[in-house]
């Protein structure tokens, strides 16, 4: 009778531990039996910082639910796993914040980087370096649409943000995107004196994979560059019959699954772009298109700017396995509405020396070249022309290819 009793007090142990601590799936299993909440002493850390310290992990493994990061610090060595909960807008590193949506955001740290990054500078000189971000979506709650996407990302910067570097991440696993970069909610964007959020951004070295949503998003952006990186396996389910906001579902959009390896949405005037350069990337084997730049901004208002100078150089993107948007790799488009602006909404794009396996979509595009750079399609054309002028290509050395482009509406296409 002891026997047994002591078996059963040893079976609801396990079990409530599986209940509470939870695992994770996607190709590494791994089941965490038990864990203690590191957040608060992390965040003491943080806090106490002088300027230009260091926060070092000492490669150990850390559960935490949100970390706020302050100017001119680094953190790096360690391994980030993401704590459970069903509250949205938790994400694993923070900086900026433009919601008081939940006790995390609505912390001494949330409300700080609510004021402090809705005005420029913002937050800047901060490096994030050696971290691995497990964002366990598997076990993740309250992840529909109605709670923004889930707001649960690897790395969140939300308002104003300068010199801000990713070095040496592995980024998986989130409920929503690796990595998210929004000039947020809070700002003002409209004005004469600053219109990007986000300012020197640089990713090296990074892979961001399997997360629920994209494995990156960002818009408002100048002085972006992203350099031998992967952004792979973004956007899938990994399991079938599974209930709705499962996380182990990707996640969904007018009932389609459509995670993009990198996904740069504008919402308008104030989604500017700018110098941005991604260089030796892969973007693929995501549910959707490799690389997607939208935006629903109307170039003819007074204070639109351009989205300008944007350079694709050695990089391998593919159209996804079932991109909702159709079998385009790489896309640069505007709302139908606007597409035939007289300004166009893109300006001097650049890829170079890159493979795309899927077609090019090009829509209201002034000034694009394009350098032995191959596109393979799985029908005549290599891409598809809606309002774009100033087309070239050129194939120099051993390299050798030519395009057939769909055209809708065109100009000085060579």
């Amino acid at each position: 009778m002891a026997c047994t009793k002591k078996k059963y007090l040893a079976f609801m142990m396990f079990y409530m531990a599986f209940l509470v601590f939870g695992k994770t799936y996607s190709g590494n299993f791994t089941v965490y039996m038990k864990y203690k909440d590191d957040t608060k002493d992390l965040q003491n850390k943080i806090n106490q910082l002088k300027k230009g310290g260091t926060l070092d992990g000492g490669n150990k493994t850390y559960f935490v639910t949100s970390l706020w990061l302050k100017s001119d610090m680094t953190i790096q060595n360690m391994k980030l796993v993401s704590i459970p909960t069903d509250v949205s807008d938790v994400s694993v590193l923070n900086i900026g914040n433009d919601l008081f949506t939940n006790i995390y955001n609505s912390s001494k740290e949330g409300k700080q980087h609510y004021e402090i990054s809705k005005a420029y500078p913002g937050f800047s000189n901060i490096t994030i370096r050696n971290i691995d971000i497990d964002g366990n979506r598997s076990n993740q709650k309250n992840l529909g649409v109605e709670v923004r996407d889930g707001g649960k990302h690897g790395i969140n910067i939300k308002g104003f943000a300068n010199h801000i570097k990713l070095e040496n991440l592995n980024i998986h696993d989130c409920a929503t995107d690796g990595i998210a970069i929004y000039r947020g909610l809070h700002t003002n964007l409209l004005g004469n004196t600053e219109m990007f959020a986000s300012k020197n951004i640089e990713l090296y070295n990074v892979t961001s994979t399997r997360n629920r949503r994209h494995g990156g998003s960002g818009d408002s952006i100048s002085d972006f560059k992203c350099t031998n990186s992967k952004f792979t396996e973004n956007g899938k389910s990994y399991g079938s019959n599974l209930q709705k906001n499962n996380g182990l579902e990707g996640a969904r959009y007018n009932g389609n699954l459509y995670g993009n390896g990198w996904d740069m949405e504008g919402y308008g005037l104030g989604s500017g772009v700018k110098n941005m350069y991604f260089k030796n990337t892969s973007f693929v084997d995501n549910m959707g298109g490799g690389v997607v730049f939208y935006d629903i901004a109307d170039s003819n208002e007074k204070q639109f700017l351009t989205r300008e100078n944007i350079v694709i150089d050695g990089c391998t993107i593919d159209a996804g396995k079932k991109n909702p948007s159709g079998y385009f790799s790489l896309v640069f488009s505007s709302t139908i509405e606007s597409k035939k602006n007289k300004k166009k909404l893109y300006s001097n794009l650049k890829i170079i020396n890159s493979k795309l396996y899927g077609k090019l979509l090009l829509r209201s595009v002034n000034n694009i070249y394009l350098e032995n750079t191959t596109i393979s399609s799985n029908d005549k054309y290599n891409g598809l022309l809606d309002n774009v002028s100033n087309l070239s290509s050129a194939f120099t050395g051993k390299s050798k290819g030519s395009f057939l482009w769909e055209k809708y509406d065109f100009f000085n296409v060579k």
